[in-house]
């Protein structure tokens, strides 16, 4: 491996240097070059520093740089580069380095800057230690005489109790560090004081599950590979002590097996890295079945009989759905304990979901620069997902380890259950169950708030990055590219509100998460706001079966508004420029439960006009685009959006045209009259809301979602809404035209009465009956109605094609199609149905006529599609056509 006589070094010396750190670059030949030829220093993960003018000790550098400058890490890559080749300037170097820093830091002077850091300290002392036994043959005496000397203070300094950081993995660095010293001069009262504090720090930092308490993985197994490497380094030195300490390194291993995520990464608890264990370099830390499963993603080894392992004692409730799902696998990690403050961050009661790929993470750790308002935001309550009180969130440490715990839990075959407890926050008790169903792929949270006083309460959920997040108010679809992969909802009896924030800095840091330390990377962060003494709030996360089924990604379409609430809507601008100052409003009507649509966007797709469709996906059905509780919020966020399009494109009041039928003709009469602009055209609106949605249509949901009940004086309150509209002056009223069918039910109950109140108030408002028409045929004559009048109003000269007729006829075998259309330049497209589905798309052409091949019986129809020059585009289905066998008609 290298050009250098090894003849000196004894077996101790061997010894020594098989486990004395070495280069943590990869190619500690050229960086020691790039050091000892142009003074550039490459520290990882921090990159490239030029020292050309000599290292700046002081530099206003983050914690976690100035800890591996101090620590000299640097020269285990001259140390490295000279044993590969024997070069004795990487010597010359490393020294120059040592005694530079020797001179530039006096322990008086810098005893509390991170020169004399408790583990930056230890970890010189090895990289000094390492170069020296590896290079004093070839060093000057007098060098050694003054490495000699800094390495014997320094350990004098370890072995002060007042330097010692007892019962901190930093603590143990310091013992390591110490014994190996100490081992190397053959000074057996500071050897036994190493090992000494060694056996009760390791004794102490793990539980009797075999858990180390600091509440971060990585450190778990980082302590746990050096207890490891203690327990290898003492068996000539102190037999038993290694087997009591090979006894404790024995029960961490199954903690390590199950802590691991599906994909073999750490998840980014407390100060770990959300990274995968490979590239730690722990994967061999470890023989057993189970844990080479684990660390490989399935490849090797063998899975746990358990699929899911609570360590009670230690804080943590692990779920997994199947280990043979391998990557595929849902993981769900609780955590729940608080038993030392190193490495502590403000995550009591979080938890993190992982679903093939993240799903619900924590922010992880952006080092330890405490002045670094990112740092600041990793550490707290607000970077975790947990519970904030009054806006504050709780101290990162306390010392109150008694207040949160694990209180009790059920594992079964298909379920699994813990529930945990947080009692640090002064008058407030936060209770926490988590269930995880395996079978349906759910996860239930049920948060319990208990107090005396009233206080205003948030739950925080942190999204993974990657994971694209639809907020529909009490309902949010979480999306991979195009596919959906998971649905939270949000169920409670007091009233609340779901905000979405990510990459915020002011008034205060929200929304990030750290791909590695000091790299902040934006994310989307739920804050579910309610406020009351003691609540109940449920929050189910459905990876599987969901309420809202989403046929694409709604980010293709919309976008979203953030003001009091979010709005989601579709804006489409004016093609034409003599229509740019012209802005048309469409509002949504009623849907089913969890199905929420845009409406007329192909009627009005020929209309080269400003379009500004906006959805009501508030609630479980809608909200008429006004608020919950009475608050109003949605419609002040609704009249925000318009006023934004307004100002943005210079459109005056008197230019919009607000639309909508059923509730979103409601919603164009209610807003249209407020805002006071140009035209209203609704199609059979509802005006007595409360009357509609309580006695009528039974959707008293709604009715409880907008007023926060749904009895008789909530019937009164919503019924008043609009009429209390219709009092405003109406010497400069937008003009109404309404279209209600004579068989509607709405005719009587809310058209007739609007229309009166209108006309009593001087409204210009008109009113076409359509003969024969009940509620459900709105949606086939209302388009036309609609469009006509929009033309009408804004003059519009608007020429599309029209179908006169289409037909199919049976002959010869030969499906035969005919269109009679009016028009030039026309292009004509076909879809042929059998029994409602579509077998053969005919794509556009000149014809107006056609054929197609019949193979076999069926109930036939035709689809045909009409398209001028400009792109116009009308449609029409023939009547169907049932063929029972080759050439006999029905």
């Amino acid at each position: 491996m290298n050009n250098l006589n090894k003849d000196f070094l004894n077996e101790r010396v061997q010894k020594l240097l098989s486990i004395l750190p070495k280069s943590r670059n990869k190619d500690p030949i050229s960086t020691a070059n790039a050091i000892l030829e142009n003074n550039l220093y490459t520290i990882p993960p921090f990159g490239l520093r030029d020292y050309s003018q000599g290292v700046n000790w002081t530099a206003k550098e983050s914690r976690s740089f100035l800890r591996l400058l101090h620590a000299l890490t640097p020269l285990g890559c001259l140390t490295e580069a000279f044993e590969r080749t024997g070069n004795i300037k990487y010597l010359i170097k490393g020294l120059e380095v040592i005694l530079d820093w020797s001179t530039s830091n006096s322990y008086s002077e810098n005893m509390k800057t991170m020169a004399f850091h408790d583990e930056t300290t230890a970890l010189r002392l090895q990289y000094i230690l390492r170069f020296y036994l590896v290079g004093h043959p070839h060093i000057h005496s007098t060098d050694q005489k003054k490495l000699l000397e800094i390495m014997a203070f320094t350990s004098s300094l370890l072995a002060k109790e007042s330097f010692h950081s007892t019962n901190t993995n930093h603590g143990m660095f310091q013992d390591i560090a110490l014994l190996q010293y100490s081992y190397y001069k053959n000074d057996e009262e500071k050897k036994e004081l190493a090992l000494s504090r060694l056996l009760n720090y390791f004794e102490h930092v793990f539980t009797t599950e075999g858990v180390h308490k600091e509440h971060s993985p990585a450190y778990h197994l980082l302590v746990s590979n050096n207890l490891k490497k203690t327990v290898d380094f003492i068996k000539d030195i102190n037999f038993n002590l290694s087997n009591t300490l090979n006894e404790i390194f024995l029960k961490t291993e199954e903690y390590a097996t199950f802590i691991l995520k599906p994909d073999s990464s750490l998840p980014p608890l407390g100060d770990t890295e959300s990274k995968p264990i490979k590239e730690t370099g722990l994967m061999g830390l470890y023989q057993g079945e189970s844990f080479l499963y684990s660390s490989s993603k399935g490849r090797n080894g063998n899975p746990p009989e358990e699929s899911c392992k609570v360590f009670k004692e230690s804080g943590y409730a692990i779920f997994r759905d199947n280990w043979l799902k391998k990557e595929k696998a849902t993981y769900v990690l609780f955590n729940a304990a608080y038993h030392v403050n190193y490495h502590k961050h403000s995550d009591d009661l979080g938890l993190f979901i992982y679903a093939n790929g993240d799903l619900i993470s924590e922010a992880g750790p952006n080092g330890y620069n405490y002045s670094d308002p990112l740092t600041q935001y990793a550490y707290s309550s607000y970077a975790h997902n947990t519970l904030i009180v009054d806006g504050v969130g709780l101290e990162r440490t306390d010392g109150q380890y008694d207040k949160v715990f694990i209180e009790d839990y059920v594992i079964a075959d298909d379920y699994a259950e813990v529930t945990g407890i947080n009692e640090r926050y002064e008058d407030v008790t936060h209770n926490r169950n988590v269930s995880f169903m395996k079978r349906d792929q759910v996860i239930q949270v049920k948060d319990t708030v208990i107090s005396e006083k009233r206080h205003n309460y948030k739950l925080l959920w942190h999204v993974a990055v990657g994971v694209d997040v639809h907020l529909r108010d009490h309902m949010v679809e979480l999306f991979r590219g195009s596919e959906k992969v998971a649905e939270i909802e949000f169920v409670a009896e007091v009233p609340f509100k779901v905000s979405k924030c990510a990459g915020q800095k002011e008034p205060m840091v929200k929304g990030w998460m750290f791909s590695k330390m000091e790299n902040a990377v934006p994310s989307t962060v739920l804050e579910v706001e309610f406020e009351g003494n003691t609540c109940e709030f449920e929050t189910i996360f459905r990876l599987s079966e969901f309420k809202i089924q989403t046929p694409i990604p709604p980010f293709c379409l919309e976008a979203e508004f953030s003001s009091m609430r979010n709005v989601r809507y579709y804006f489409q601008e004016a093609k034409n420029e003599k229509l740019k100052d012209q802005l048309v409003i469409i509002f949504s009507s009623l849907t089913e439960k969890n199905k929420f649509r845009y409406n007329y966007i192909r009627t009005l797709e020929n209309l080269h006009v400003n379009k500004l469709f906006i959805l009501d996906d508030f609630g479980d059905q809608g909200a008429y685009y006004l608020g919950r509780n009475k608050d109003f919020s949605i419609e002040t966020t609704v009249n925000s959006l318009i006023q934004y399009f307004q100002r943005k494109h210079k459109i005056y009041n008197e230019n919009i045209t607000m639309v909508g039928s059923s509730k979103g003709g409601y919603a164009a009469i209610y807003f249209g009259l407020k805002n006071y602009v140009g035209n209203v055209i609704a199609g059979a609106p509802q005006s007595n809301l409360g009357h509609f949605l309580i006695n009528q249509a039974k959707h008293p949901n709604i009715a409880s979602y907008i007023s926060g009940r749904a009895e008789k004086a909530d019937q009164v309150y919503l019924d008043e809404l609009l009429y209390k509209v219709i009092q405003q002056p109406s010497d400069v009223s937008p003009f109404i035209k309404i279209m209600v069918g004579s068989k509607d039910h709405h005719l009587k109950n809310h058209v007739e009465p609007l229309v009166a109140a209108l006309q009593e108030r001087k409204f210009e408002v008109s009113l076409k009956i359509e003969q024969g028409i009940d509620h459900e045929g709105l949606k086939d004559h209302f388009p036309k109605y609609l469009l006509e009048a929009i033309v009408s109003r804004l003059g519009i000269e608007y020429k599309v094609p029209e179908i006169k007729s289409s037909n199919i006829s049976y002959s010869n075998s030969l499906l035969n199609i005919m269109c009679d259309v009016s028009g030039d330049q026309l292009n004509f497209a076909y879809y042929i149905y059998k029994d409602k589905e579509v077998i053969e798309k005919i794509m556009y052409g000149p014809k107006s006529t056609t054929t197609y091949y019949v193979k076999e019986p069926g109930v036939y129809q035709v689809r045909v599609f009409v398209r001028d020059q400009f792109g116009n585009k009308v449609t029409q289905y023939t009547d169907e056509l049932v063929i029972n066998k080759l050439e006999d008609i029905k």
